[in-house]
């Protein structure tokens, strides 16, 4: 039997070849993009070393009088972490700072008025948009231990860290965003900070009072020794308080929001006369844990 076989397909035509025209406009393109991300990067590179070649870091320092009883470190608009310490060695109090600062600034920004008693540390710093989103600058007072009890330092700041790691008289602090590190002693306590935590590293002792406020942070405290009264408020935050033994406390624990915990774990008394501290701790949005030592 013989079987008709069927004609095979006819070849796919190839396409067309592209025009000498055609190809140079593909290259054209090619080379247009490559040369605008080129020039982007060139561009953002540039821009970047021009702006850090505008600015330097600065190191200054200025000697205190030993007379000292008071000093003020107000770093204005300057984002700057303030350190508060003491050392052993030194014979004079003194103030250290570093700061990236614009090439157009004066080279000496760091600036120290002082009647004796005395001493308002500042800083000149020229305000940029390249560094809004770090540290400008870090000032450090350096106190002998002996002279450091009988001071009282003031700290204003609008950005920035405050760390105080001293046994001073009286702290008074101010500040609009950063946090507040505590360690050491002192005689009374005065913070008001904005938007930024408060809290210890380890436990402090405070001989009258100590009185802690935050609009947007948490106020964390341990106490090695409470003073005579504590309060703590913040409006969105927690309030956590840590008390040695062996008390009793007079303790008002309150928070606004409902369903928030509060909670009270230390011995507790009405009699003010008989606490060893009254304790007062506010939140609006948080909760309040008042708890004994270990």
């Amino acid at each position: 039997m013989t079987t008709a076989l069927s004609p095979a397909p006819a070849p796919a035509s190839p396409p067309p070849p592209t025009s000498p025209g055609g190809r140079s406009a593909v290259r054209a393109l090619l080379i247009i993009a490559a040369t605008a991300l080129v020039v982007a990067v060139v561009v953002s590179l540039g821009t970047a070393a021009w702006g850090i070649s505008t600015f330097r870091v600065v190191k200054d320092f200025m000697a205190l009088p030993n007379t000292l009883t008071s000093v003020t470190i107000d770093t204005g608009s300057v984002p700057a972490s303030v350190r508060i310490t003491t050392d052993r060695e030194v014979r004079e109090p003194r103030v250290d700072m570093r700061m990236v600062n614009s090439t157009r600034a004066g080279s000496n920004p760091l600036a120290v008025a002082a009647d004796g008693a005395t001493a308002r540390v500042t800083i000149d710093g020229e305000a940029s948009e390249f560094l809004r989103w770090g540290r400008a600058g870090e000032i450090t007072v350096v106190l002998p231990p002996e002279l450091a009890r009988r001071v009282s330092v003031t700290t204003q700041q609008e950005m920035g860290v405050l760390l105080a790691q001293a046994d001073i008289d009286q702290l008074t602090a101010r500040t609009v965003e950063g946090a507040v590190v505590l360690s050491g002693s002192a005689r009374r306590i005065d913070i008001i900070n904005e938007h930024g935590d408060v809290t210890t590293r380890g436990p402090i002792a405070v001989t009258e009072s100590f009185r802690a406020t935050t609009t947007t942070g948490d106020v964390s405290v341990r106490f090695a020794e409470p003073p005579k009264t504590v309060d703590a408020t913040t409006e969105h935050g927690d309030v956590v308080i840590s008390l040695p033994p062996p008390g009793p406390y007079v303790v008002d624990a309150t928070s606004a929001v409902p369903g928030s915990s509060t909670v009270v774990d230390v011995p507790q008394t009405r009699d003010r006369g008989n606490a060893a501290a009254v304790v007062t701790g506010r939140t609006e949005t948080g909760d309040v844990v008042i708890t004994e030592a270990d």
